[in-house]
């Protein structure tokens, strides 16, 4: 180090980093994966290469009865702008222009239909250090362009935010707020959220048991009724990681994720349904990378 500037200590160092909040979406993302919360019941496989500056990403998904689709991912860089190309199997073509060096911390994002020439949304993204802001416009919406935003604040271990999403920008005033509290601690994170007025509202909490284990516990109440998940993740090795969960309405849904090689992931998901022999979902996921 130059003369007269001092190292950070570790301690100081991870107090920094941790002072950053997450976007309003990902609070509460901790307990929420453990208890599988986001998981897809899909068959799906992809394949990612990249060559001469450009990265392609190849993808086919099935999902129940919504039958095989397709898309064709590339992105490169021109200039001070990332350019990402995407064609799906129905022939829609979307070009999205981004930029991160106009002011430090800010994403700005355009997508556009090439052949038309326009704009379907426009979004942006600002980091700070106790501050994490979000905008969309989205122009494409079926019925009528529809305004998303929110805005994260962290400090002293907490985080915090409002968020209100597909909201008609010729009424402000129809906007729902959804409000979320988080707090992080080395071993453990406590959420709590608030929508719709109250009327779906709950909480979750994960535990760091040891290095390899890890629980959680969540409740919700919407509209009256009640529902309590319970889950954790067990980490085999260092390559595979295994999660199960149980909820309140007798469903068990269970997650193996296991990297095979460097090169290849794979994940395997299911939901039972402990009150009934129908109504099960499995799915099947491959990523390649060349």
């Amino acid at each position: 180090l130059a003369r007269g500037r001092r190292a950070l200590s570790p301690s100081a160092s991870s107090r920094r980093i941790a002072m950053a909040p997450p976007k309003f979406k990902d609070l509460g993302k901790k307990p929420n994966d453990i208890i599988l919360d986001d998981s897809k019941y899909e068959s799906k496989c992809e394949v990612k290469t990249a060559a001469k500056g450009l990265n392609l990403t190849s993808c086919f998904t099935r999902e129940d009865t919504k039958g095989i689709k397709g898309s064709l991912e590339a992105k490169g860089k021109l200039a001070d702008f990332d350019i990402t190309t995407n064609l799906k199997d129905d022939s829609t073509l979307t070009v999205s222009v981004e930029n991160t060096t106009l002011v430090q911390g800010l994403k700005l994002k355009v997508d556009t239909a090439p052949v038309t020439l326009a704009i379907q949304k426009v979004s942006f993204e600002y980091k700070h250090d106790l501050a994490f802001l979000t905008g969309l416009y989205d122009h494409s919406a079926k019925d009528g362009p529809k305004v998303d935003l929110s805005a994260a604040f962290a400090g002293n271990g907490f985080s915090g935010g409002i968020s209100a999403s597909k909201v008609d920008p010729k009424n402000l005033g129809s906007a729902k707020p959804e409000f979320a509290l988080q707090y992080d601690a080395s071993d453990y994170t406590l959420h709590a959220f608030c929508k719709e007025s109250g009327k779906n509202a709950g909480g979750s909490a994960m535990y760091k048991v040891n290095s390899d284990t890890t629980v959680a516990v969540k409740v919700a109440q919407k509209e009256a009724k009640l529902d309590i998940a319970l889950g954790g993740t067990y980490s085999v090795d260092t390559d595979t990681d295994v999660s199960v969960t149980v909820s309140q309405d007798r469903m068990l849904r269970a997650l193996i994720e296991s990297k095979i090689s460097p090169a290849l992931k794979i994940k395997g998901s299911a939901m039972l349904n402990a009150d009934k022999m129908s109504g099960h979902k499995w799915g099947l996921e491959m990523l390649y990378s060349l």
